[in-house]
């Protein structure tokens, strides 16, 4: 008997040793997977409503929280040139699509590739999406394809956006007459610290240099960079291979925020601003500058050191903490880039309804008109007038994943 004790005691101890052993952790730990699923499926569903009841409704933004500096504000970048609203200027934001027309017709806005992913304490969520921008007209429908990337911050129970910024992909050139084109965004940050930490993240996308330093950039499903031209689109592990636009890019001014109460425990940051890009001759085209938009979010994520079969160190012990909570180890991460260039209406309209257009100020003003093939409506009267957007709701979208 005594020996069976002795034998049980052993293996206990054996046990309780082996237990003691440091476990193997990833590293940039993913809090929100071990949160509670049903949790995150609503603060999903809730966010994916709240964007396709914002397409449908066309309206200035709500823009009173204390989850955002108020120094910094939000910010609507639009498809034009001067569709550029800072802070107070999104109270009177007028229409988020292209383009001036009446409102005899109504026309369709459809969500294509809706995502929506969620930061890993919750705070802010950024979303990404394919825009079809429908007019019908001489019994056809044509199409304006759009891109648009959003960042929301978690203030209760409700979400509230930080940033939207809409695109009609192109080819990036420089402007006819030589001069950068585009409004300019006024600069403002909430700390040189963080605009210094967030420039050395940000340098490698903007210079075409990931090669040099891939973990600036976050290679999960979350991740996306997206450029000007419509080719110009990474997801996931691709984003390491990015050129969001041909030669360098340097930044020209820059918004730069936290989402959070307090910037010091913030884990979620935002950068408005623009780029100005040397681009290269390509044919038809000479070699010029250009100024570029872009709209940048960084995570700050803890990378954790793991070696195998020795005493685990401190960070190791912190990797199930946010980075809010215990700074240590922890650094900033890009999670998603847009950069694009504006269109005039002009020339957007000109490649899209190509020969039927008959509008010809669209730049001052002049309401969108467009004729069929033969320059008669079907009915032989004067040409047609398409419809200002009245967007429905969207048929359907695809349901991200944090």
């Amino acid at each position: 008997m005594r020996r069976v004790v002795s034998a049980l005691t052993a293996v206990l101890a054996l046990a309780a040793c082996t237990s003691r052993r440091p476990q193997i952790v990833a590293p940039l730990a993913d809090t929100v997977a071990g949160s509670d699923t049903s949790v995150i499926a609503a603060m999903i569903a809730e966010l994916q409503d709240d964007v396709l009841t914002a397409y449908e409704r066309d309206e200035p933004p709500e823009i009173e929280t204390g989850m955002i500096p108020p120094a910094i504000g939000g910010a609507r970048i639009g498809v034009g040139p001067g569709d550029v609203l800072i802070a107070g200027e999104l109270e009177r934001a007028p229409s988020r699509w292209p383009l001036r027309v009446d409102r005899d017709t109504v026309t369709e806005v459809r969500s294509k590739r809706l995502e929506t992913h969620l930061a890993q304490d919750l705070s802010a969520a950024w979303v990404a999406d394919e825009l079809s921008w429908r007019i019908s007209f001489c019994g056809r429908t044509t199409v304006i394809p759009l891109r648009i990337t959003m960042l929301y911050a978690r203030d209760g129970d409700r979400w509230v956006p930080v940033f939207e910024h809409t695109s009609f992909g192109h080819a990036p050139a420089p402007h006819h007459d030589g001069q950068l084109y585009g409004t300019t965004i006024p600069a403002a940050v909430v700390s040189g610290d963080l605009r210094d930490a967030l420039s050395r993240v940000a340098s490698p996308v903007l210079f075409n240099q990931l090669a040099r330093d891939p973990s600036v950039v976050a290679t999960g499903p979350e991740a996306m960079l997206l450029g000007p031209d419509v080719t110009a689109e990474w997801h996931g592990v691709d984003v390491l291979h990015a050129q969001l636009a041909p030669g360098r890019m340097t930044a020209e001014d820059r918004r730069i925020g936290t989402v959070g109460r307090s910037p010091g425990t913030s884990t979620v940051a935002y950068w408005i601003g623009n780029v100005i890009a040397d681009l290269p001759a390509r044919p038809g085209v000479a070699a010029g500058k250009a100024r570029l938009r872009a709209t940048l979010v960084f995570e700050k994520r803890r990378f954790v050191t793991v070696v195998p079969d020795r005493k685990p160190e401190p960070t190791q012990r912190l990797e199930g903490k946010s980075c809010g909570v215990d700074a240590k180890d922890c650094k900033w991460v890009l999670v998603q880039a847009h950069v694009s260039q504006p269109i005039g209406d002009q020339d957007l309209a000109t490649r899209v309804f190509g020969t039927a257009l008959t509008s010809t100020a669209l730049e001052s003003g002049e309401p969108l008109k467009v004729t069929c093939d033969d320059g008669h409506t079907p009915d032989g009267r004067a040409p047609l007038t398409a419809p200002e957007v009245a967007p429905r709701r969207p048929a359907a979208a695809a349901t991200g994943t944090p």
